[in-house]
């Protein structure tokens, strides 16, 4: 049954449906052990690499998609995209094949990263307004994180069945979503059923000016700098969580007892495959809980404290959360769960102020741009972390990455003035809001 826009109430619980048809917690745990028992660990970073960079170079093109033939049909394509991808790993044995898997995966990654947040503003500014947005996006993070926490576990058992399992059903899963996501309406710009958009050479010049200049440019940077620790922690979570449960009794601990347990040998990949999935199962899916509380509230926590404080809080709690497991290891625990805490946070939040700031001819396409900023970000960050973690193993990168964000985000805040100095309210056209402060 298809929604419209008359209905607010009717669309905004299809989205909810769509968001947690849109979890592949399948996945998450066992990933990289069923990657390994094909690949080699150069051959797993060489399609890491790959994926990464065909992400960053398709966010501008896949942003320009979504305006020039609608927000809705873009993220369909998105859906089935992933769906094929999920469904190929059944299939692949060999190098090549899974560079086949991950091209489709970056391909439907990157269709829907500006273009999902660019189809629900205009679909609310349409109906409750625009100002919902950090609620209501947060709160389909939320949903999508308690599914996540649900799929986790069950891809874990799964996995311990047949390791294509979790693939089928995450497959099955995305395809369920596309029928979803057909169902709601699309923007006014595109219900016509005509084209719209800038034209390529609109699209260059539109960057230029929404981007490289006030407010948004210091203020992309420094959200770029933020997602960018986390993105590059989140990378350590296995290495660090093994090296620091050796010889510690972690029984006690949420989530992490099943983890210890399964590590037994020194390594994550030792012993049979499902005993370390099925370990990992639990540990993800309290990431995804937490991640989903912190989500849901974030539009009453951007209301009552401002973009501007949150913001500052989320650089000071990563630059502690980073250096401290230096002198306590075990504190990392901790910083896995806040690095999630952030991104989910943020995420809305940072999507809400960068959408009061733009138009709607041309939104997917500077959305998608600002998402590829955040992707370019990352890469110091990687690196760096990686170098300090071959040198000095894998907690070593998290104390990495923290003086990295206070080398660069400090004079970006002394310089720059990333911080919105008012409310979202403060859009384009000159209103001015409550204060954030």
């Amino acid at each position: 049954m298809r929604v419209d826009l008359s209905s607010p109430r009717a669309l905004i619980r299809r989205y909810y449906l769509f968001q947690a048809l849109a979890a592949v917690g399948f996945i998450s745990p066992i990933f990289a052990l069923f990657v390994l028992r094909d690949l080699t660990y150069p051959q797993y970073g060489t399609l890491s690499a790959v994926y990464s960079l065909l992400l960053v170079a398709g966010e501008i093109p896949t942003g320009y998609v979504g305006d020039r033939v609608g927000r809705r049909d873009t993220l369909v394509a998105s859906k089935v995209a992933l769906a094929a991808s999920l469904l190929g790993f059944v299939a692949v044995d060999s190098f090549a094949s899974y560079l086949v898997v991950y091209v489709v995966w970056a391909l439907g990654i990157a269709l829907t990263s500006g273009t999902g947040s660019a189809w629900l503003y205009e679909v609310l500014e349409s109906t409750v307004g625009e100002d919902q947005f950090t609620r209501v996006r947060g709160r389909g993070q939320a949903i999508a994180r308690w599914c996540s926490a649900v799929t986790t576990v069950g891809g874990a058992v799964l996995y311990g069945l047949d390791p294509r399992y979790p693939f089928v059903a995450a497959g099955a899963l995305m395809l369920v979503g596309a029928g979803v996501i057909a169902t709601l309406p699309r923007t006014e710009q595109f219900e016509s059923g005509e084209t719209g958009g800038p034209t390529v050479r609109e699209a260059l010049p539109l960057l230029r000016d929404r981007i490289a200049k006030p407010p948004l440019r210091t203020f992309v940077l420094f959200a770029a700098l933020l997602f960018g620790v986390v993105g590059a922690g989140n990378q350590y979570v296995q290495p660090i969580a093994v090296a620091v449960v050796e010889g510690v009794d972690l029984t006690g601990l949420p989530g992490v007892g099943a983890l210890a347990g399964a590590v037994g040998g020194g390594s994550l990949l030792a012993g049979l495959p499902v005993t370390a999935a099925t370990g990992l199962g639990p540990l993800y899916a309290s990431f995804a809980v937490v991640a989903a509380a912190v989500s849901y509230y974030a539009g009453p926590i951007e209301a009552r404290f401002g973009l501007r404080r949150v913001m500052a809080a989320a650089a000071l709690a990563l630059v502690a959360a980073t250096l401290v497991p230096l002198a306590v290891p075990l504190a990392a625990f901790a910083t896995f769960y806040l690095l999630r805490a952030v991104h989910y946070l943020l995420r809305p939040m940072v999507e809400g102020y960068v959408n009061d700031r733009v138009e709607d001819v041309g939104r997917a396409t500077v959305l998608s741009a600002v998402s590829m900023v955040f992707g370019l970000a990352r890469t110091p960050f990687v690196v760096l972390a990686g170098v300090a973690a071959g040198a000095r193993g894998p907690v070593a990168a998290y104390g990495a990455l923290g003086v990295l964000l206070i080398a660069t985000a400090v004079p970006l805040a002394v310089f720059g003035s990333p911080f919105p100095s008012a409310s979202r309210a403060d859009t384009a056209d000159g209103s001015v809001g409550e204060s954030v402060d």
